[in-house]
């Protein structure tokens, strides 16, 4: 868990300075969406503890308005709903909502942005009125491979994974981008339960999964483009060629970070190649493909196997690998069902 939240926020944040070797590494955007991911993962399960019932992409949502609420966003109508909801109790609350370090403007998000913008949100798999194709919804989706930690990888983890990533990126982004979010979130599952670098996803799977959205063409399109990257020579191809499917592959979109971070991946999948794979990465100008390499390469081989002192120049290192150990206790002693540990557990993990 710690190598794989600490490895996106590394490959985030390095791919953002002029000089990732001396620089100051300050985590952007995608890194306070990603962390506010793994605190939902958190507090899904408190609510599953105590109700039965995690509603994950609900949760995810919600840690979405508190991320949007404490960047100075809290006139949007889908924040405002989860203030409103929770009055008169303070909001947000929950333990990120009390660092400061995290209430700082690090870049937009105008994917998640727009849709907070709306009123009503239709979070149905392919009804969302947004068509982005940006990375940025990896890092809403990628927080769900987490579910495979210390899990032996199987046919049925494997559909869990993918039904929780597609049901968490419905909120925000285009479809295209929605099924190549849960390609990725399947394939980092599959890294982080067997512990090294895993091949992509078959895709062939996510048609079923997404049978019943209304544009079929737009899943087809998409699984065709995976179908392509699935060979380990397309992933060297150029955007121009990676395009020819039909889903957009420029820059930042997440078509472009998936077949830059897999081609470095990889490429360089052993332990002792982590520095070359991230360097590779860093080469591409690609923060998404950074932050998705740092995550796989950090899932695969453990926190200690990353760049020692990069990783202690990055900003949000603590609070990655804090959540890492919070999420790992969560799972294994419940402390939301342990009387002495109940009422802090849930004033740090409200369970909704």
């Amino acid at each position: 868990m710690r190598g794989l939240t600490v490895g996106y926020c590394l490959g985030d944040a390095l791919a953002r300075v002029p000089d990732p070797g001396r620089d100051p590494l300050l985590a952007g955007t995608p890194s306070l969406i990603f962390l506010h991911g793994v605190e939902a993962m958190i507090r899904s399960s408190v609510r599953e503890d105590l109700t039965g019932r995690g509603a994950l992409p609900a949760c995810s949502w919600h840690a979405t308005a508190r991320w949007a609420w404490s960047t100075r966003q809290g006139h949007l109508p889908q924040v405002r709903q989860w203030r409103d909801t929770a009055s008169p109790q303070p909001w947000p609350d929950g333990w990120l909502a009390e660092l400061s370090s995290l209430a700082i403007g690090r870049g937009s998000a105008p994917a998640v942005e727009a849709a907070l913008e709306l009123e009503d949100l239709d979070p149905r798999p392919g009804w969302s009125p947004g068509d982005s194709a940006g990375d940025l919804v990896l890092s809403r989706t990628l927080p769900v491979a987490l579910l495979a930690a210390d899990q032996e990888w199987s046919p049925e983890l494997d559909a869990r994974v993918a039904t929780s990533a597609r049901d968490v990126a419905a909120y925000s982004h285009g479809l295209p981008a929605q099924v190549i979010a849960v390609a990725v979130t399947r394939t980092l599952a599959e890294t982080v339960a067997r512990g090294e670098i895993a091949p992509l996803a078959d895709p062939a799977p996510l048609l079923d999964l997404y049978a019943d959205v209304p544009d079929q063409h737009d899943v087809r399109s998409a699984c065709a483009a995976l179908a392509e990257l699935a060979d380990p020579t397309a992933t060297r191809l150029p955007a121009t060629e990676l395009a020819r499917a039909g889903v957009p592959s420029g820059p930042r979109t997440a078509l472009r970070a998936l077949a830059e971070a897999l081609r470095c991946t990889t490429t360089h999948p052993a332990r002792a190649e982590v520095d070359k794979a991230l360097r590779e990465a860093l080469e591409t100008g690609q923060p998404g493909a950074a932050a998705l390499a740092g995550a796989m390469l950090g899932a695969a081989h453990g926190v200690h196997a990353l760049p020692v002192d990069a990783v202690a120049r990055l900003d949000l290192a603590h609070v990655a690998d804090q959540l890492a150990g919070d999420l790992a206790l969560q799972v294994t002693a419940h402390p939301a069902l342990v009387e002495r540990d109940a009422d802090t557990w849930l004033h740090r993990y409200p369970a909704w």
